[in-house]
């Protein structure tokens, strides 16, 4: 260790936030396109992709804890081997997932199901050391601000190849677009983002250095959880988080389903909306430091989240005008952008006070339950979109949509996240203040 420098270097950042660039190109899939190519490409029932995504989410509740408890029991030098020896298995899930077997209407729900949940599993095991490696890293708030910042980078740069290239892609390598054609082409597709997001992956492990890696706990699980079961800042930033992911869920879910239903457009307008965020997100990504260094972590999140209730409220009110909806979205996806980095400083802060405040480690288990909560937020809220779809008797070969689709489409798109984005509003409002040393604002 005494030859380890303790700054931070580019390098390594820009290694962390391959990460996150990784997951966004596999796991960002999911996100975007896996409930278009399920209902659109794979021809599923909406109501039976509506019960995958939250069957998947159930499972998950067994497997992020245990791959925490895993990490605490074993070290903080168990993170970097951990994330290079499941770069490929991660891969590999990414690209079946996306496969379209020629089975009976339901061998393809159970295919679904079961490629999901390996895909989530897989996810859990590799992303939680990952959540975890930010601690690991360092100590300062400001090279933590530095480190997500580039982590949320890497995220919405990943979506933004996502969003950019699947639509054209899928067309491209199929040959076509007949269902059989594009099912060829998203498997040739999700085959070269497998293989991109494995290297990502391994370079992450090989780069990235735990200058503070944790010793081993013995502590049992019930222990771990008692003790972050008394950390309040833990609590509030897992309920930031899922009601940040739950918007970003109905942005990402609903984008292709909102243009072509609400703007009238193709399903390409579903994939500029896409990039246009992801440009926006990435933009955020790169001011959020100098954001934070006039308002701090706390008053940079709550003026992104009272815009973004404001940017909701325009979108209502766009309804199918073009320009005007583009506008009040690119102020969205801006805040959004900026917002995201500042809840996971908020948790690294969170587990350090319970570092703190108790001997107990649980840095761990306290990522691995934030995943959890993460992938929940994207399932509960992907099974309330599904059943909106349902609602409103969507089916994907039909070209002439009822008012009721579209009144159904409005609320998952809209009203949907503009409740999320208020109650982020209220749970900042109650951070606890004497804890707020990473969080206060800054002169400059």
């Amino acid at each position: 260790m005494s030859s380890i420098t303790s700054e931070v270097s580019l390098r390594e950042k820009v290694a962390y936030g391959c990460g996150d660039l990784s997951s966004n190109l596999m796991w960002g899939m999911t996100s975007s396109y896996l409930m278009f190519y399920y209902t659109d490409i794979y021809g599923l029932p909406v109501v039976a992709v509506g019960w995958i995504l939250l069957v998947a989410r159930v499972f998950d509740a067994f497997c992020d804890p245990a791959i925490g408890y895993v990490i605490d029991r074993q070290g903080g030098q168990i993170v970097p081997r951990l994330i290079r020896s499941l770069a490929l298995p991660f891969g590999v899930a990414g690209f079946v997932c996306f496969v379209s077997l020629p089975l009976s209407p339901n061998g393809k729900i159970l295919w679904a199901l079961l490629t999901y949940i390996v895909l989530g599993a897989i996810y859990s095991c590799i992303n939680t050391p990952y959540g975890a490696l930010g601690t690991m890293i360092t100590r300062q708030a400001h090279d933590r601000v530095g480190l997500n910042a580039f982590r949320m980078m890497g995220c919405q740069g990943g979506q933004f190849i996502v969003s950019l290239f699947t639509i054209p892609a899928i067309t491209w390598l199929g040959g076509g677009n007949g269902m059989v054609q594009r099912q060829h082409g998203m498997a040739l597709y999700a085959l070269c983002l497998a293989i991109a997001a494995t290297i990502l992956w391994r370079y992450v492990g090989r780069v990235c250095i735990t200058r503070y890696p944790p010793a081993p706990a013995r502590h049992s699980p019930v222990v771990l959880l008692r003790a972050l079961a008394q950390n309040r800042c833990w609590w509030l930033c897992n309920g930031l988080v899922f009601l940040q992911f739950a918007g970003l869920a109905a942005l990402y879910g609903f984008a292709l389903y909102y243009a072509r239903i609400i703007l009238g457009g193709m399903d390409e307008m579903g994939g500029v909306l896409l990039t246009v965020a992801t440009i926006m997100g990435f933009a955020g990504a790169i001011i959020c430091p100098h954001i934070v260094r006039r308002l701090g972590v706390i008053g940079s999140a709550a003026a992104c989240g009272g815009v973004q209730v404001m940017a909701y409220l325009l979108l209502g009110l766009a309804g199918g005008c073009v320009p005007f909806f583009f506008a009040a979205f690119a102020m969205l996806t801006l805040a959004q952008g900026i917002t995201s980095p500042l809840y996971y400083v908020l948790l690294a802060h969170g587990i350090d006070v319970g570092r703190m405040t108790s001997p107990v480690n649980t840095a761990g288990m306290a990522y691995s339950i934030n995943t959890l909560v993460t992938k929940l937020s994207m399932g509960v809220t992907g099974f309330i979109l599904a059943t909106f779809l349902a609602h409103g008797h969507y089916a994907g070969d039909v070209h002439t949509f009822s008012p009721a689709l579209k009144h159904w489409i409005m609320a998952g798109f809209v009203w949907l996240p503009l409740g999320a984005a208020a109650l982020q509003l209220v749970l900042l409002a109650i951070w606890p203040r004497s804890v707020a040393s990473p969080v206060t604002r800054r002169n400059p």
